[in-house]
């Protein structure tokens, strides 16, 4: 029997497992208005960042009329988030049934997103698949020293979780920021580019799969 090249794969959140980064950007624009962040300056300048930390220090550089705090901006930011996840979250076409392949070969799943382990539930609950990530197969910003992507932190830490060795490990991002943690953590590298981050640079990830996890599936090579 041929070996498998991989014992493990992690997974970005929003924009692979669900798709949510439509959500990322409204919520800043209902947190901000009357200032409007159009489409192009959120794909641009935002897009795979940190809402904990980037995204709040970017926006106040940016929009100096901006009278909140960044703590302030990202606390009221993920109140309105949860929000708009209750009522507008969905899984990407196909997620399901990639998760239900990983299990079939025997992977180690985790997945690797959101500021803290309550924002990551919060996440998981809203499209219904909580009960794929344990709490020991998840991995979190707060949890990692605080340290967003592209920072390697998080992706070490999932690695940990799980076991295994980061080249015994495969990830799947949508962001070059994604994409860079990942690398710089050992990780072999798929990236999924999707409407919003298509235009980024994924030049590091070791694949790039246009067409989601239809295309992926019809052609694993892990």
């Amino acid at each position: 029997m041929k070996k498998r090249k991989f014992e493990g794969v992690v997974l970005d959140f929003d924009g692979i497992l669900a798709d949510t980064e439509g959500l990322q950007w409204k919520k800043w624009n209902i947190l901000l208005e009357p200032i409007y962040i159009d489409k192009k300056e959120y794909i641009a300048d935002y897009c795979g960042k940190s809402s904990a930390t980037e995204i709040p220090a970017l926006l106040k550089k940016r929009y100096p009329q901006i009278t909140l705090s960044e703590k302030e901006m990202a606390e009221k930011a993920s109140q309105i988030l949860k929000e708009l996840f209750k009522k507008e979250a969905r899984l990407m076409p196909g997620a399901l049934e990639a998760l239900e392949f990983f299990k079939q070969k025997g992977f180690k799943m985790a997945v690797c997103s959101a500021k803290d382990p309550s924002e990551l539930e919060m996440k998981l609950q809203s499209v219904g698949i909580a009960e794929w990530f344990p709490a020991e197969n998840r991995s979190t910003q707060s949890e990692a020293g605080g340290k967003p992507k592209p920072h390697p932190a998080m992706y070490l830490l999932a690695c940990q979780r799980l076991g295994l060795k980061p080249s015994q490990c495969v990830a799947f991002e949508d962001t070059s920021a994604g994409v860079e943690s990942a690398v710089n953590a050992g990780f072999h590298v798929i990236a999924m580019p999707n409407e919003w981050s298509v235009g980024q640079d994924f030049s590091r990830a070791h694949r790039i799969i246009q067409g989601g996890w239809k295309e992926f599936l019809s052609d694993p090579q892990i």
